[in-house]
């Protein structure tokens, strides 16, 4: 009996090895666990928020390869709405008032580039509203919308959760897309109506190159259908190889 532990002791030593060798492994292959998605499942403050993104496809893209930028409202954020904002939000389609909350890799990168007194303009996954404005004041607080406080940011394996403390009411309808992002618009020769419907930054053929098209966001869309639908192969046939200049 006295013989046995010393064969345990090794065995369990060699488990826990194997273990923290598999973890490693698989953060090196790029397995993400820390993600956006169970950061804001696991928060007993963004109940609502969490309860929204739930119903929509958006969780699983939070799931997965990022980097997103995500502004979570806490919940005193969803109790406190009075008035015109409270009609707002409730007469809003849910995945658009999700989408607007959610930007990617640019929005990012740019957010995490600001500096005191700095103010940027961010495009976020519903490509039909209102950019977000980001303000950083030379005291060091942050303000999205003018009437959002940041009062925290956590970095996640697949991007930034940042908490703030009010709902971000979109304007739906009042964003033209710029004159080149129309001209990049494409339609299937088999069916017109199957054409691009160009994702929230970067264009199709980008999104393409990078991989992008099977990403769950990317099938998603903006609740109209999906991004890039031709440019990605989604229609009767795909787009045609050529446009070498």
């Amino acid at each position: 009996m006295r013989n046995r532990w010393p064969n345990l002791a090794a065995a369990l030593l060699i488990i826990v090895q194997l273990v923290s060798r598999g973890s490693n492994v698989s953060a090196q292959g790029g397995t993400c666990f820390d993600t956006l998605a169970s950061r804001i499942k696991s928060d007993d403050n963004l109940i609502y928020f969490s309860s929204a993104l739930g119903e929509t496809s958006l969780e699983s893209s939070l799931q997965g390869p990022g980097p997103y930028l995500v502004f979570a409202p806490d919940d005193a954020a969803f109790s406190n709405l009075r008035g015109s904002k409270a009609e707002d939000v409730l007469n809003l389609d849910l995945s658009k008032l999700v989408q607007y909350h959610i930007a990617g890799a640019s929005a990012y990168e740019r957010y995490l580039a600001m500096t005191p007194g700095s103010t940027i303009d961010i495009r976020t996954l519903c490509s039909d509203c209102n950019e977000v404005t980001i303000e950083t004041l030379p005291s060091g607080k942050v303000l999205v919308n003018e009437g959002a406080n940041v009062y925290e940011a956590v970095e996640t394996c697949n991007g930034l959760l940042v908490l703030i403390d009010n709902v971000l009411s979109p304007s739906i309808g009042s964003v033209s897309n710029p004159p080149d992002k129309e001209e990049d618009i494409e339609c299937s020769v088999d069916d017109p109506t199957c054409c691009d419907l160009p994702p929230p930054e970067f264009s199709c053929i980008q999104q393409k190159i990078w991989g992008k098209c099977d990403e769950a966001w990317m099938l998603m869309g903006n609740g109209n259908g999906g991004f890039c639908k031709y440019t990605c192969g989604r229609c009767g046939r795909g787009p045609s190889s050529g446009g070498n200049d």
